[in-house]
């Protein structure tokens, strides 16, 4: 990775919002519409390989960890960078957080 790749890395992580100051209400709705069809609707994956929320995988990682992922993709995610502005990316973050039991 060059240092200008890491440069961009960094000021990313740093403009994202706060999971904390998120709200999940709205987050609610953002998941709905982009995430549910493969993490499953209480967070229990439907597709083979995506993390299952309700049991708490990937939730360990930063939030803004969780939020890069999310812009950029990962394995069969798709990068969501363009269609999810930074807010909705937290406040899905800050909902998908709720549907660990």
């Amino acid at each position: 990775m060059n240092k200008l790749s890491v440069a961009l890395a960094a000021a990313v992580l740093f403009a994202l919002p706060s999971v904390a100051s998120a709200n999940p209400a709205a987050g609610k709705a953002v998941y709905a519409a982009n995430c549910e069809a493969c993490h499953g609707p209480d967070g229990t994956a439907v597709l083979p390989g995506a993390p299952n929320f309700s049991k708490g995988e990937r939730l360990e990682k930063a939030d803004k960890v969780l939020a890069t992922t999310v812009q950029n993709g990962l394995n069969a995610m798709p990068a969501w960078k363009g269609m999810l502005n930074d807010q909705e990316i937290a406040n899905a973050l800050a909902y998908i957080r709720t549907l660990k039991r």
